[in-house]
């Protein structure tokens, strides 16, 4: 059961099982009168009916929204669940009405709000925590050290660009001192989350499966703002970007880049490509749209598929090459865990060498 005064609300995802066993999270609700939920591995978002639906067939609604015979039977469940309270009530007299037909609740646009403008003060405090991030190593934990030390293109004018970097234990922060934190915006370059990468995930996932994956223990390899709904952004898909020389080269050369994480796209930044990221394995449906559009206005109507090779990764790519040539982009993997002589197998963009992605990008030109 949730927290008492709780905000949000965390569960297992009812409409894939598969999701319990990705290192990506799980089902999250929002605890307020919308009860909006959200699942961060399958990319489910829906509200109270949804779940119902959910905990009912075991799977998201058909098309990704609850229509005809599945609303009719989600509404007719709440109804149930409601008639036990109801059933308290004095009987009246039920006069005959007409049937009316049914219709999906209209939705309003999902949007992520900038933190300077949140409705909650704590949040609105942390909008410029960006510059409180400290991007040399000597001033890090010997954690955040190590982590940014194995990843040579790390630098720290790179972090200091990207809003990246170690928070030491400064009163206002929402991260330990054991996470690196990253800076999100929205299109229009507003802060709308900072996420925390725990340095220590690792040896957490492994002793979770040596545990037997027991429930609720599950660890995050990523901690966001509560509320901040990931899939309805690109990780570095704002505007200003398009400003910068060589974000124009990279757009010429390759069209829309596309990666999974944080740590994938700033790679690719120091290796000359201009990527955006998921933040996931998959797509939403929010996100196919804007690679689209970034594709037909900025990157000539092509786009570039650089996945992590390993088969949660692979399996998102998939469906994201599927709905983007089905838009008319055309669109390339730059590798896959067979291609290149297995050169990526099990590994991901951020892993590439200088000399690796010049082998590929030679092959990208044929």
């Amino acid at each position: 059961m949730p927290v008492a005064g709780a905000r949000e609300h965390r569960m297992k995802c009812v409409f894939n099982e598969a999701c319990s066993d990705s290192q990506y999270g799980n089902l999250s609700i929002q605890l307020d009168a919308a009860k909006r939920l959200y699942c961060h591995v399958c990319q489910t978002s829906s509200n109270i009916l949804g779940l119902i639906h959910g905990l009912e067939n075991h799977q998201p609604p058909a098309g990704g929204r609850l229509r005809g015979q599945e609303f009719k039977e989600a509404v007719a469940k709440l109804r149930e669940i409601n008639g036990v309270v109801d059933g308290l009530r004095p009987a009246r007299t039920q006069r005959p009405t007409v049937t009316k037909q049914e219709e999906p609740m209209a939705l309003p646009k999902e949007a992520n709000v900038p933190m300077i403008r949140h409705e909650n003060e704590a949040a609105r405090n942390l909008a410029d925590l960006h510059n409180d991030l400290v991007v040399d190593v000597a001033e890090m934990s010997p954690e955040a050290a190590q982590y940014v030390r194995k990843r040579e293109w790390l630098t720290s004018e790179l972090m200091q660009k990207w809003g990246v970097g170690w928070i030491p234990g400064n009163g206002r922060s929402l991260f330990r001192k054991n996470y690196l934190v990253y800076t999100h915006h929205n299109e229009r370059g507003e802060v709308v989350s900072y996420s925390g990468r725990d340095l220590s995930f690792e040896a957490k996932w492994s002793k979770w499966l040596r545990d037997g994956k027991p429930e609720g223990k599950k660890p995050n390899k990523h901690r966001y703002v509560t509320g901040y709904k990931r899939g309805l952004e690109l990780y570095g898909g704002y505007a200003d970007r398009l400003n910068e020389p060589h974000v124009q080269e990279s757009l010429n050369e390759y069209g829309v880049a596309v990666c999974e994480g944080q740590n994938e796209i700033l790679r690719m930044e120091s290796l000359g490509v201009a990527a955006v990221g998921l933040g996931s394995n998959k797509a939403t449906d929010q996100q196919i749209e804007k690679l689209i559009r970034f594709a037909k206005q900025a990157g000539g109507n092509r786009a570039l598929l650089l996945p992590d090779c390993d088969a949660e990764g692979e399996a998102g790519f998939k469906e994201l090459l599927w709905r983007l040539t089905e838009a008319g982009v055309q669109t390339r993997l730059g590798f896959t865990s067979n291609t290149h002589d297995g050169m990526m197998r099990g590994r991901q963009p951020e892993d590439l060498t200088e000399e690796e992605w010049a082998t590929i990008r030679q092959s990208l030109a044929k």
